[in-house]
């Protein structure tokens, strides 16, 4: 079963939906999908919806913004504590405790992160909202004069952000303060099935500009990560289900690993994969769709996906407005494009809402990494055209 919902529904994963016959809810935002892409879905309404979901069938949607209609109708009351234990980061960090007694970890209201000083923190350290969606309101804090900054730009910008995002999927009152975790960060879609095993469908490692970046700029996959990341992150994920219980379950699952290989999740997000689509880039790399494995309940065969491709670098790129970025009237897709060897998918038209203006997908060979590494500290603003 699917929810399609905004903010973005890509052609890739529309057309599977009317190809596969899945059963869709009958919202507004597919509805807009069937017109958009000349498609036509197997569409149920709320109830019919609801009872099937009731029963524990396996469900999947491309965005948070489905877990109000889930809250509200679906009466499947453990897939909601599932859901619910995953979403709230305070809630993930207390279940997943005793594998990390040495993690330091504290909730916080909005009014007490205002007036909290940095001399009560323990630095370096991250705030972030505890229900919260693509890197808004994360900050890295290392000094007073960041913890300052953080504040400011959480007054000056919250509201905004709450207006863009349901509550559901960014809440403005509940804040963690945690430890910074070391090492490499992976970005991995991951699904549970139905005895708890972890079958991995997506690793991205996910590289910043600096270490006060926490922008969605730069993920990409190789043959290389998929074969040193897999069996140690199938055997982690195995571990963390011990304590978590997931059955039939889809989750998008952000991780740091260090050098003598230890992993810490950052946040696990519910049903679902990489968020705005852009789980499709399984597709564009290794020709299959994380969300079809989920829904047949497949594993894949990544000995034969990964021959002859070991070349080959695929990235996602989310094209982050810059910081104070003025009002745009357009920006230049085509000559940001030239920058590349080869462009796979560009998705755009984002920035008139969000805080982005798309998200590309292309195909380097190793050779030419300058051009990813060039990009990453890119900040666009020469493709803006201002009001």
């Amino acid at each position: 079963m699917l929810i399609l919902e905004e903010p973005y529904i890509s052609r890739e994963l529309a057309e599977f939906a009317a190809r596969s016959g899945e059963a869709v809810l009958d919202n507004a935002s597919a509805r807009e999908a069937e017109k958009n892409f000349n498609v036509s879905f197997s569409l149920l309404d709320d109830a019919a919806f609801a009872e099937r979901c009731s029963r524990g069938e396996r469900l999947y949607t491309n965005s948070e913004n489905a877990l109000d209609w889930l809250y509200t109708y679906s009466k499947n009351q453990e897939l909601i504590a599932q859901v619910e234990r995953l979403k709230d980061k305070v809630s993930m960090r207390r279940a997943l405790a005793p594998l990390y007694p040495d993690y330091s970890f504290r909730e916080l209201t909005l009014e007490e992160v205002l007036a909290l000083d940095a001399n009560d923190l323990v630095l370096p350290c991250v705030l972030k909202p505890s229900v919260g969606f693509c890197s808004l309101g994360v900050y890295c804090i290392e000094n007073e004069g960041q913890w300052q900054h953080a504040k400011d730009d959480i007054a000056a910008n919250v509201a905004d952000w709450c207006r863009q995002y349901p509550a559901a999927v960014l809440g403005d009152n509940k804040w963690i303060v945690e430890s910074l975790i070391q090492g490499t960060e992976y970005a991995v879609d991951v699904y549970f099935d139905d005895a708890g095993r972890a079958v991995v469908c997506n690793i991205l490692r996910h590289d910043f500009a600096s270490a006060q970046d926490v922008s969605d700029r730069l993920y990409y996959t190789s043959v290389g990560i998929i074969r040193e990341m897999l069996a140690p992150l199938e055997e982690w994920f195995n571990t963390v289900n011990n304590y978590l219980g997931l059955r039939n379950f889809p989750t998008h699952v952000e991780l740091r690993c260090d050098d003598g290989g230890r992993i810490v999740p950052i946040e696990f997000n519910p049903l679902r994969f990489a968020g705005l689509s852009c789980t499709d880039i399984s597709l564009f790399a290794w020709g299959f769709a994380t969300y079809k494995c989920f829904l047949d309940n497949t594993r894949p065969d990544w000995e034969s996906i990964l021959r002859g491709r070991d070349d080959r670098v695929y990235t996602l790129m989310v094209l982050n407005k810059p910081e104070n970025c003025p009002p745009v009237t357009s920006f230049d897709y085509d000559g940001m494009c030239r920058l590349f060897r080869k462009v796979i998918c560009l998705r755009k038209g984002f920035y008139d809402k969000y805080s982005h203006f798309g998200i590309l997908f292309t195909e380097t060979l190793r050779s030419d990494w300058k051009e990813l590494t060039d990009f990453a500290t890119n900040d666009l603003t020469a493709f803006i055209n201002k009001a």
